[in-house]
């Protein structure tokens, strides 16, 4: 790519959050970057049609309508539903998309901006976990047990930003969908990319720097998406053996993995099992946990050898 180096940025608003979007490339490259938004802003239309919960004409809301069934899904449908059953296998369960009914007894039964504080009674529902989910690969069918709904919000963004990071011709870029970033190749500044990990009690500023030269980081936490049922604090991290939201003493954890979709799984692991759970470490290089207490701390993976994790740098953010 000839002339100088140039960073084209673009914002917009879908599947419940905020899409960021950075792009480098020379200086004549504009239009091709106006036309990458445009395809950016297409599949996040063809995600929601697929994959929102809150849309009952999506393709995962007729088939969690459809239990003891073999229904005939979409490539990307069964793709997502794979990684998230292979996700609970290498969590021990604790990354469960299983959990609609325990967040629909939560009061989590719209999009969350629409939640109101409410007096209702907390009915705890456990989730039921994946042992009774056929798949049919060679037809591409999905059958779920009578009393089990998906809900696959633990690996969409994941896929979503992994997906648009594969696009090519640039330089180098960054995509962020909520918790979730991706980045590669050059970034507009210096020679890896910088990534604040934020303080949960203080948005507006960084808890920890992350240094990468490329990768996916994932944050999840308790600061978000909270709201109050039968006159207690809830939020939307269900710890699938209790049905309630997890109480792990983690208030926040940003992980760092190859993709958006590993780091999104480790992420959820942490947050609500805790510093305690165990599960498959090759799923991130590095995360950083701030307990409820304000205490961080780094925590190693094993994902990529010692040489790819020397590449993930954590350091006290100036205050």
């Amino acid at each position: 790519m000839t002339g100088s180096m140039e960073s084209y940025r673009h914002t917009f608003h879908t599947m419940g959050t905020s899409v960021e979007m950075l792009l480098v490339g020379s200086a004549e490259a504009e239009p091709e970057s106006v036309a990458a938004f445009a395809l950016a802003r297409v599949l996040a239309n063809e995600w929601e049609r697929t994959f929102s919960r809150f849309r009952s004409d999506s393709e995962i809301s007729r088939l969690n309508a459809r239990a003891e069934e073999l229904v005939a899904v979409s490539e990307r449908l069964y793709a997502a539903i794979e990684i998230a059953l292979e996700g609970s296998r290498l969590t021990g369960g604790i990354f469960d998309a299983t959990v609609l009914p325990a967040l629909l007894a939560l009061g989590y039964d719209r999009t969350f901006k629409d939640i109101h504080d409410d007096g209702g009674q907390l009915a705890p529902a456990r989730a039921p976990g994946i042992a009774g989910i056929c798949l049919d690969p060679e037809h591409r069918r999905v059958s779920l047990p009578s009393g089990t709904q998906l809900d696959l919000s633990g690996v969409v963004k994941g896929l979503y930003v992994d997906l648009l990071a594969g696009m090519g011709g640039w330089q180098g870029g960054a995509i962020s969908a909520g918790g979730d970033l991706r980045v590669w190749g050059t970034p507009p500044e210096g020679d890896r990319w910088i990534i604040g990990v934020e303080d949960p009690d203080n948005l507006n500023r960084d808890s920890a720097l992350l240094r990468l030269d490329s990768g996916a980081v994932a944050t999840s936490g308790t600061n978000r998406r909270n709201w109050r049922r039968a006159g207690r604090p809830v939020h939307h991290l269900v710890d699938p053996r209790t049905g309630l939201s997890a109480r792990s003493g983690v208030r926040s954890v940003s992980v760092v993995s190859a993709t958006g979709v590993q780091a999104e799984i480790a992420a959820t692991a942490i947050a609500v099992g805790g510093l305690d759970a165990r599960f498959e470490r090759s799923l991130f290089r590095r995360a950083v946990v701030i307990l409820d207490d304000g205490e961080q701390i780094s925590i190693r993976g094993s994902l990529g050898g010692q040489a790819d994790v020397d590449n993930v740098a954590v350091h006290a953010a100036a205050v």
